[in-house]
């Protein structure tokens, strides 16, 4: 036998019974082809406002972390996305994390003064 996988829009070459390897190991494993959930396949993120292309559960890794971790979307612990200058006065070094440089971001760790 010759030819491309029966799947629509895949171009592989046949490997049995008219599927390529992946969509007939699908069918082996699960009974049914699992479209919804190949992996490779670009999906945007489920979360609101969000761009990123997700591939983690629906969500971009950013947050199904969340998820994973509050067990829900927490937009609070997003802090200061995209952000690339530290927010402290004559500071220009890169932002490592809640919009502070490493140098700021201890000192105030330290001291007590974060949310």
């Amino acid at each position: 036998m010759s030819g491309y996988c029966c799947v629509e829009h895949c171009d592989r070459l046949n490997y049995s019974r008219g599927w390529c390897k992946r969509h007939y190991m699908q069918v082996l494993r699960h009974g049914h082809l699992t479209l919804e959930s190949e992996r490779g396949v670009p999906r945007d993120c489920a979360a609101d406002g969000c761009s990123v292309t997700g591939d983690v559960s629906g969500y971009c890794r950013r947050h199904a972390r969340q998820i994973k971790i509050y067990g829900e979307l927490r937009p609070d612990r997003e802090y200061m996305t995209g952000k690339k200058i530290c927010s402290e006065e004559d500071c220009g070094l890169r932002v490592r994390a809640r919009g502070l440089c490493a140098k700021h971001y201890t000192r105030r760790r330290r001291s007590g003064s974060l949310p």
